[in-house]
Formats: C-alpha cells, sequence, structure tokens
C-alpha cells in the first residue's frame, strides 16, 4: 500500500511538473522497469521495445539480449526467451507486441528463416504456411501483432497465390484460439469494399487498433479511389469516418492520419495533419473533432511550430496520454500530456525531455530523459491502462554519468476529475495504489 510519505513525494513533485515550463526542468518520481545493461541470469539486455499492457494494466514488451535471443517481459518479470523453442529457431523480431490477462503473448520473430507471428502456444503463422481461412493463398509475410486482454491474437500479414511466391494481398487477421493456426480468419483484406471503394491490395495498412473487449475496430486504410489526393481513409466500425481531404467536424479538411486508439465504449483519437496553416496543421481529434493542435499551449507548454504527435493512447476510462515533438539534436523538445479526451487542451504535462527522473523514492534524481522512443510505424511507444500509470519507452542518461540507455519506464497519472483542480494548482488526490 503507498504510504502517506510517498503519496505526498508524489504530489510535491508533480506539482513542480505542472507548474514547470518548457524551459524549466522536473524532477519527476518514476519506475524502472527494464534498461539496457540490466542482467538477468547469463543474459544483458541490448535493446528495449515498446510497452503494451493487458487488461489489468500489467505491461509486456519484447527486449533482445547481448547473446541474439530475444525475451518476453510480462508484469514483474521474463515468460519467454526465444531459445525456448529450440530445436525450431526463432531469431529477430518487431517491437510491437501484446499480452493477455492470463499470461498469454504475441510477437513477431523470424521462425526457421520466415517471418511469423509466435505465441506462448508456439508457432501461429509464418512465411509459406497454408492460410486455411484463404483457400489456396500462403502466408508470405506476418506483421504488427497484438494481443487483447483475453488472448485473441490480431496481426497484418500478406498473402501469395504460390506457396513461396511475392505478396499480392494484404490482410488484418484475428485468431480467437491461438493454439489453432485453423482459427486464423481475414478481417479485412484488399480488395474489400468500404465506404464505396475497395482497400489497396498493395498497402501494408499497418496502423490499427482493436479495442481491449473487442467490440471496436478503428484502422487507417489506403484505398483504390482513382486519386492519390483522397486514397486515405480513417476505418471505424466497418465505416469510413474521415477521408483524405474530407472534412472535419471541427472545420478544415484532412491531409493524413498518423496513429490511432479506440477503446471499449468506442471512443477514439486519431492524430494527424490537415489544411490548416503549417504552424497549426498539426492536430488530435476525439471522434472526430480537433481538440488539440500545433500552436496551442497546453499544461504550461506551446506547441511550437513543426511540433508533431509521436504518440497517442486512450484508455477506458476516457483518459488520453499523448507525446508531442519538434526540432533536433540538443534543442529538441518531447512533452508526455495526460488528459481527458473531451478536453484535451485541458491536458496537464507529465514528463518532458531534460527532466530528471527518481526511481529509488529517495526524492534524488537518478537519470535525466533523453528521448521518447514512440513511434506511430511500431505502435504508440506508450500505454496507457486503467490503473492509473502509464508505460512507455525512453532513453536516458544516468545523472551520475554515462551513456543514454533506452527503458521501460512506469509513470503516475492523476484520479480521473482532478484535471480542473490541476489547471488550479490545487490540492491533488491520487489514487490509492497496492
Amino acid at each position: 500500500m503507498t504510504t502517506h510519505a510517498t503519496r505526498i513525494c508524489w504530489l510535491t513533485a508533480l506539482a513542480v511538473v505542472f507548474a514547470s515550463t518548457t524551459s524549466v526542468s522536473a524532477q519527476v518520481p518514476a519506475k524502472l522497469i527494464v534498461k539496457q545493461g540490466d542482467v538477468f541470469g547469463l543474459r544483458t539486455v541490448s535493446t528495449v521495445n515498446a510497452p503494451f499492457t493487458d487488461g489489468n494494466g500489467k505491461v509486456g514488451f519484447v527486449v533482445g539480449f547481448n547473446d541474439a535471443t530475444r525475451g518476453i517481459w510480462h508484469n514483474n518479470g521474463f515468460v519467454f526467451n526465444s531459445s525456448d523453442a529450440l530445436p525450431d529457431s526463432l531469431t529477430g523480431s518487431e517491437s510491437t507486441m501484446g499480452v493477455s490477462d492470463t499470461g498469454g503473448f504475441v510477437y513477431s520473430p523470424s521462425f526457421n528463416g520466415n517471418d511469423a507471428v509466435y505465441t506462448h502456444a508456439g508457432k501461429l503463422l509464418a512465411g509459406t504456411d497454408a492460410i486455411s481461412s484463404l483457400p489456396g493463398r500462403f502466408s508470405t509475410f506476418n506483421s504488427r501483432p497484438t494481443m487483447l486482454p483475453n488472448g485473441t491474437a490480431f496481426w497484418m500479414g500478406g498473402s501469395a497465390a504460390t506457396q513461396g511466391g511475392s505478396t499480392t494481398n494484404r490482410h488484418l487477421f484475428k485468431a480467437a484460439d491461438v493454439s489453432d493456426p485453423m482459427s486464423i480468419v481475414p478481417v479485412l483484406s484488399g480488395g474489400d469494399v468500404v465506404g464505396g471503394f475497395p482497400i489497396s491490395t498493395a498497402a501494408s495498412n499497418f496502423t490499427y487498433h482493436i479495442s481491449d473487449n473487442g467490440a471496436h475496430h478503428i484502422h487507417i486504410i489506403d484505398q483504390t479511389t482513382g486519386s492519390s489526393a483522397n486514397n486515405l481513409a480513417l476505418y471505424y466500425n466497418g465505416d469510413i469516418v474521415a477521408r483524405e481531404s474530407g472534412p472535419i467536424i471541427s472545420g478544415g479538411t484532412w491531409v493524413d492520419f498518423d496513429g490511432v486508439s479506440v477503446n471499449n465504449v468506442g471512443e477514439w483519437v486519431v492524430a494527424g495533419n490537415t489544411s490548416g496553416p503549417a504552424s497549426q496543421d498539426e492536430v488530435i481529434a476525439f471522434k472526430g473533432e480537433v481538440k488539440v493542435r500545433e500552436g496551442d499551449t497546453i499544461g504550461g507548454v506551446t506547441l511550437a511550430s513543426g511540433a508533431t504527435v509521436r504518440g497517442v493512447s486512450i484508455n477506458n476510462l476516457s483518459e488520453v496520454v499523448h507525446i508531442w515533438g519538434w526540432g533536433s539534436g540538443g534543442t529538441a523538445q518531447e512533452h508526455l500530456f495526460f488528459g481527458n479526451g473531451s478536453t484535451l487542451s485541458d491536458s496537464i504535462r507529465l514528463l518532458s525531455r531534460g527532466d530528471v527522473i527518481d526511481v529509488d523514492n529517495d526524492t534524488i534524481g537518478d537519470y535525466i530523459v533523453d528521448d521518447f522512443n514512440a513511434s506511430f510505424v511500431i505502435g504508440p511507444g506508450l500505454s496507457l491502462a486503467e490503473d492509473g500509470f502509464v508505460y512507455l519507452d525512453v532513453d536516458l542518461i544516468p545523472v551520475a554519468g554515462g551513456a543514454s540507455q533506452a527503458a521501460v519506464i512506469r509513470l503516475r497519472v492523476p484520479e480521473p476529475g482532478t484535471l480542473g483542480l490541476l489547471a488550479l494548482g490545487s490540492l491533488l488526490v491520487f489514487r490509492r495504489r497496492r
């Protein structure tokens, strides 16, 4: 149980964060989960990848070890190493993965030389395998796997008409039983008609998100419309809810879509680019309505011209975390914000590049945040659950000196309903933690 002293420590540190600006760094309490250089048995962590949470808020991610194996972390330890698959060979992996409430996982390594999705139950699908639900089609690649709390897996995969042939179509696959490859079915495929246009068979369509309960699906898709000016669209539960060159509820038109997230009640957020002035064209929209845009000042930070959204995640309490960044080199700025979807412009700042984090609760800073490793290419790079914590992938520099190290860390977020109080600088009350 969280102690009174610890709670006061958090209140004090967070008050500094909320009051600070981009020119003033802060010291922020955090929990360090795993970082480069950590030693587990005979293995040393060499790479750390993006975090994902199960339905209970327990974190999972893939790490690389110095012996070229990969490890799957879930909750408070490693549950799998790629060497466990011997005599089969598992090599490499993507950053994107998923974990279930019962300890299951899915990730994307190479299986005996073929691009695959692999789970706690073993190989699910690999290149050259026949796809039972698509007679006459064979797997060519498997990418961007995710997992629902109930263990259902989703991923993007390619198919060919001949075994070992080149990809001629792409699909969003689903497997309700990851121990049975016969359960694999396509959810969306190239050629499917949505909103009057077919989905392109040549586009990767990698960016998607499924709600924890499996009831809602949001996806950035490329369609064959006859024009490059309106081929990108935002798919939501079988319909097109936004389109490149199409209108935005709050005014203007869409130019591009970057990343998406959806929760159990169907609330969705999308980051993208609009037809607004160059200094204001990057936005985050909640259920289609722009709530924050480049040029706004949120949490004491002005989103400078050139600012882009690096990551966004919505949980089942309508809470949203979002990362914005701009600039390069030593003057680059990156900021993590937290807010409510319907009032996202009232977001508060949780962490910034240059802030110092205290990972052992002694009120003395241990690491300087050097970079946010968020990317819509591999998933959001951050995950917000409902238990009052957010996980993110960052680079850290030891205060005592040393090289930058990639790490997964955990931060607290405020109690729901306190954002207005935060804006007024009032006393904060946080969830009790056990």
